[in-house]
Formats: C-alpha cells, sequence, structure tokens
C-alpha cells in the first residue's frame, strides 16, 4: 500500500468506539517499535534506565502501522486515549550527507513522499521533540541504494528517510495523541543495503526463517553478514534508547519555568533572541521577564524611568511564546535581591529546583557569590542556566565557572552543565544608548515597538 492511500485508509477507519466509556488513561508512554530486533534492544536497553513504559511491534512499513491500528488492542481508544504520549523509535536511512551513523533525531517534521518523490503530499509536525531534530521522508518502500537515498534528498529536502513515520503521524494526530518519532541512522547517506535483507522481513517486524534460509543457501556468506550488522546495529540502538529515556524524562515532566531578570535599559534584539532559544532548549513552558528595580550590584546609573523601562520591555517582549511581563521588583520598596523574587514565585507556582529555571548572563555568572543567599538560590531554588556574552565563549565559560565555584565548595560540574550551546553574541543596552546619542541607527539592535517609544519619549538623547 503507497503511502498516501495508508494515510487516506486511516482517517476513513480509525475511530474510537462507538460505545461511550470513560477509559482509563495508562499513567506510562507507549513506544512503537517496527522489527522485532528493534524491539527486544531498544527494550532492554530502556529497561537498565529503569525506564517505565509499554512497548509494541508494530510491523515494517505504512500498512503494516495500518493494519496494527486496526488489530491491537494497544492501538484502540479506549487503551491509548488523547493524550496519551506514544513515541515511534528504530533505525532509519540517512539522506543528507553530513548525517553519519549512528546519529540520533527526533522528527520536527514529517513528509509523506510516496514512492515517486516528486510529489511529497501530507506533512505532520510531532507534539514531542528534543533539541536535536531532523525532517523525515516517509516512503513506500526501503531505500537501498545511494542513488535512490540522493534522488529522494534533492526532491524533499528532507535529511532522513523511513516507511513507518507518515502513517503514524496520521494516526497519532487522528487520535490526539502528544506523540513524536525518533530514530538513529543504521545506513548514512552513501551506504548500500542489501537487497535480500528486505525480503527475510515479515510485515509484522519479524524474521521470516524460511526467506532467511533460502537466501542463505544461495549465499552462505548472508549469514556472518546479519549476525555482523546485528553486532554493529547494538550501539546506535542503545543510542537511541538513551535519547528515549531524556525525552520522555522531559516530556513527563512537571511544568518549567524560566526567569530571566534585567534593567532592560533599553530592552533589545538580543534579550528576546536568548529568552526565546533558551526557554526552547530546557523545555520551559513559561517566561516570567523580570524588570530590575534597585539592583544592590549595578554600578551605572539607570537612565530611563521605571514606567519608560515597563513599557519597552512590554513591547521588546510582545512576540516571545508564553512571556510575561512580571513587575514585582519594580514595586518592592528598596533593594531588589533575586533570592526574593525566586521565593515568591516558587511558593505562588509550588516549583522545585527542578522546575523553575534562572536565566543569567556571563557577567553575573562570574560574580553570583556576591549575591545574597546564593547558595540558596544555587543548590535549594532554581536551576541556573547561564548564556555566554563576549568576549567569553562558552566552552571556556563553562571551565571558568566550574573552577570558580568547585573552589568556593560548591558543585563545579553543575556549573559547568549550567552553560547553555548558545553563540555569544556582543550586543548590549550601553551600545544602543551610545548610537543614540551619536544619532546614529539602532535599527538592527531594537525591534520597532521598541524604538518607536525611544523616539516618542525622546529617551537616551
Amino acid at each position: 500500500m503507497r503511502t498516501h492511500e495508508a494515510i487516506a485508509s486511516l482517517s476513513m477507519n480509525v475511530h474510537a468506539p462507538t460505545t461511550p466509556r470513560v477509559p482509563a488513561i495508562p499513567a506510562i508512554p507507549l513506544i512503537l517499535v517496527p522489527t522485532r530486533f528493534e524491539l527486544s534492544a531498544i527494550k532492554r536497553y530502556a529497561l537498565n534506565h529503569a525506564l517505565r513504559a509499554e512497548f509494541e511491534c508494530v510491523g515494517v512499513g505504512p500498512g503494516a502501522v495500518l493494519r496494527w491500528s486496526r488489530t491491537s488492542a494497544t492501538a484502540q481508544a479506549s487503551h491509548s486515549p488523547a493524550g496519551r504520549i506514544v513515541i515511534l523509535a528504530g533505525l532509519s536511512g540517512a539522506l543528507d550527507p553530513s548525517i553519519k551513523f549512528a546519529t540520533v533525531r527526533t522528527a520536527r517534521k514529517i513528509v509523506c513522499a510516496g514512492s515517486d518523490f516528486e510529489r511529497p503530499s501530507a506533512s505532520f509536525v510531532p507534539t514531542l521533540q528534543s533539541v536535536e531534530t531532523t525532517t523525515i521522508a516517509a516512503v513506500d518502500e526501503i531505500i537501498t541504494t545511494a542513488a535512490r537515498k540522493s534522488a529522494l534528498w534533492r526532491a524533499s529536502g528532507c535529511e532522513m528517510v523511513d516507511m513507518e513515520s507518515g502513517s503514524f503521524a496520521s494516526l497519532a494526530t487522528l487520535r490526539q495523541w502528544d506523540w513524536g518519532v525518533l530514530r538513529v541512522v543504521s545506513d548514512d547517506a552513501s551506504s548500500e543495503v542489501p537487497e535480500w535483507i528486505c525480503s527475510v522481513l515479515h510485515n509484522d517486524g519479524s524474521i521470516d526463517a524460511g526467506a532467511l534460509f533460502f537466501a542463505c543457501v544461495q549465499d552462505p556468506r548472508r549469514a556472518l553478514t546479519l549476525l555482523q550488522i546485528g553486532r554493529v546495529l547494538r550501539k546506535p540502538l542503545e543510542a537511541l534508547a538513551d535519547e528515549l529515556v531524556r525525552l520522555l524524562k522531559r516530556a513527563t515532566a512537571p511544568p518549567r519555568t524560566l526567569v530571566f531578570g534585567g534593567t532592560f535599559d533599553p530592552p533589545h534584539r538580543r534579550h528576546c533572541e536568548i529568552v526565546a532559544e533558551a526557554a526552547a532548549m530546557l523545555q520551559c513552558d513559561s517566561i516570567n521577564i523580570v524588570p530590575a528595580g534597585e539592583s544592590p550590584l549595578r554600578s551605572d546609573q539607570v537612565c530611563a524611568s521605571v514606567e519608560d523601562r515597563l513599557a519597552m520591555t512590554r513591547r521588546a517582549f510582545a512576540s516571545v511564546p508564553h512571556a510575561t511581563i512580571d513587575t514585582r521588583e519594580l514595586t518592592r520598596p528598596g533593594k531588589s535581591f533575586t533570592v526574593e523574587t525566586l521565593r515568591e514565585i516558587a511558593a505562588e507556582r509550588r516549583l522545585t529546583r527542578e522546575n523553575l529555571v534562572l536565566l543569567i548572563g556571563s557577567d553575573q555568572a562570574m560574580q553570583f557569590d556576591q549575591w545574597m543567599a546564593w547558595r540558596e538560590i544555587d543548590e535549594k531554588l532554581a536551576t541556573v542556566a547561564v548564556v555566554a556574552r563576549p568576549p567569553c565563549e562558552p566552552v571556556q565559560l563553562a571551565r571558568d565557572l566550574a573552577s570558580k565555584f568547585a573552589a568556593l565548595g560548591s558543585d563545579g560540574e553543575r556549573w559547568k552543565r549550567a552553560v547553555l550551546p548558545i553563540k555569544a553574541v556582543e550586543l548590549s543596552a550601553s551600545q544602543v544608548r551610545t548610537r543614540l546619542r551619536a544619532g546614529q541607527s539602532i535599527d538592527d539592535l531594537v525591534l520597532p515597538a521598541v524604538q518607536e517609544w525611544i523616539r516618542q519619549h525622546g529617551l537616551y538623547a
């Protein structure tokens, strides 16, 4: 069955039971795997991490997913209702030559490429994604040659390929599952897959013993080849299981809140970029932007009024998803201490250290031990995340922070991990003010709405 036909069939035939009932939603995720070999390896490695999940083999190809959806009790809405976490995991081929063997990626987009590659049709965006993502072409047959992989790459623009993702994505979308696709590269763009290997697989994902025997009679060396392939694929499947565990931990973790404070005098483009990138990277569901009141550590004078800074901050972060402006430090009398803000947010939202994130810059991180109750923040209240600013680069900053805080009796390795892999960019509010005073353009430094407020109110002239 062709990919687009399987998807259309799913849309027509997959439905919830007609008898009304209140299903018991399984508390554990469902992991679907195409072949028995992949299922055995992934399940074994995942269980070594004490992962609690339900595993099932769906079979090979888009038609196998369709049959599974019709015949398996696990696939029915009574067992896997809307909202359940369901992940398709397994091996795939690489189309992009830069993607190497054993590379693990979650899908950010599934494109149903069919069998002719020329007219990609339906596409789907998974709800579950990790930091490292890829686009996957869902096809109707195993792409065995490097030439065909290259042709599919040029036609679809996708980076990896498999046969099950299209039908699975259609089913998952229809059922309103919280779903994702996780794949590891078993054959890169230059690799050739022996045709006979495809012939020894049943559609249900098991080995066809008769076909395997006949293949080995034709060429006895094939038995050794199959054993070697099994050994070679152990490490990629172990890496896939590791990423599966990480993905599920993120998916099942309590909602996370990112707190980002600053004088915002004025807020510039880099503020917005950093917050959006860090929130996505750290899987934060909400963002608290906290304009600073009177900072006990800031030596330079604030130039704009509280009212102007707040107005500009609202305009700057209006386009950042899930961001709200938290004014508590502006209305708090006296000097503002971050520890007080974090205590209040943690109490209001019942957040633990793991799901409250404090985002700071490298200059703040290097003087963090001067903050009020810094150990309480670091060890009890929040997970600290750090973004490098020039001249600091992330790698060197991580080393410096690890050394500094280890010497202070803190967890140096935790501070090393705190540095986010975000490119250091030189942009500061002082640069904006300097340009304005010189009568120069700031189009590339601040958003139009902020620039308009500055112009209307004659700020920084």
